[in-house]
């Protein structure tokens, strides 16, 4: 009977240092990402560039105050320019901005610790952005998007593109929500910056990637 409390003892021992360990993840302060640039040649002469810059990731304590919740609230600039001479005018062109984000176990499902309970049903990412625009006094708009995470999987999280009007554009999205639902152990973060153009004889892409960062 000894025998067998010592081993119950231990167990919830260890769960406790389990929930710690996750309860106290991503609850640091705010953490500057360095800029990224990438630039490239079009067959028809023209420079395209994109920077990645003013990226800032600002965790938060989860306002439901669970073990399995990641909150936190990042900003992120894209520029996109086109310089020299091609052989053909720029007919179109955009950039845009976004994250990758990655849970690495999922435990939407149920996951019991041996301590007399479970959590779940549901794994979800949730992001707004823009913030709510008001349409009224009893009408709003509040734009979100939500995806499902697995583990081991990668959810690409769009924020806008912006049509080049002229030779140089930017996207700016500032203190948007990151919540991760039901993920136990790390959620990784990572950046993306893309610019496109387009000309009656060729279409270019170029992306660049931030540093991972972790919720």
């Amino acid at each position: 009977m000894g025998r067998i409390l010592h081993t119950a003892a231990s167990a919830a021992a260890v769960s406790t240092v389990l929930l710690a360990g996750v309860w106290t993840a991503g609850v640091a302060g705010a953490d500057p990402v360095a800029d990224k640039y990438r630039q490239t040649v079009t067959d028809d002469g023209w420079a395209l560039a994109v920077t990645k810059t003013s990226e800032n990731l600002d965790r938060y304590p989860n306002l439901a105050t669970t073990m399995f919740t990641r909150e936190g609230f990042v900003s992120l600039k894209a520029v996109a320019e086109v310089t020299g001479a091609g052989s053909a005018p720029v007919s179109a062109g955009s950039v845009g901005l976004g994250y990758q984000i990655g849970c690495q176990v999922d435990v939407s499902t149920g996951l019991t610790l041996g301590m007399g309970f479970s959590v779940g049903p549901n794994a979800s990412l949730n992001i707004s952005y823009p913030p709510s625009v008001s349409l009224g006094a009893s009408a709003s708009v509040s734009p979100n998007i939500s995806t499902t995470l697995k583990p081991g999987s990668i959810a690409t999280i769009d924020f806008g593109v912006k049509p080049l009007a002229g030779p140089r554009a930017s996207i700016t999205a500032e203190g948007v929500e990151v919540k991760i639902d039901a993920c136990m152990g790390p959620v990784t973060l990572r950046s993306f910056a893309t610019a496109r153009i387009s000309t009656p004889l060729a279409d270019n892409t170029v992306t660049v990637y931030g540093d991972p960062i972790w919720l």
